[in-house]
C-alpha cells in the first residue's frame, strides 16, 4: 500500500500536488502487506511483510517493523 496523501488538514487533499512522492529505486522487494509513505528507497532494499516504511531507506539491507528498521545488510 502507498499513502500518499498524509491528511494534512484533517481531510483529503483534493491536489495531487500537494501529495507527497514516493520514489522506489532499482531491484527494490517489498513484501504483502507492506505500507509505504512518502519517501525515497534506495536500490536493491528489501521490505519486509507488513512493514510500514515511514523514513527514506538510503542503504541498501533487510528492512522489517513498524517502524521499518534494518536487519541487516545485502553484499554490494
Amino acid at each position: 500500500m502507498f499513502a500518499n496523501d498524509l491528511f494534512k488538514h484533517g481531510r483529503p487533499d483534493p491536489n495531487p500536488d500537494n501529495w507527497g512522492r514516493t520514489i522506489i529505486g532499482n531491484d527494490v522487494t517489498i513484501g504483502s502487506n507492506a505500507t509505504i509513505l512518502p519517501v525515497t528507497i534506495c536500490d536493491g532494499a528489501v521490505v519486509g511483510a507488513g512493514s510500514i516504511v515511514t523514513k527514506d531507506i538510503t542503504v541498501k539491507g533487510i528492512y522489517a517493523g513498524n517502524p521499518a528498521r534494518k536487519f541487516r545488510d545485502l553484499p554490494a
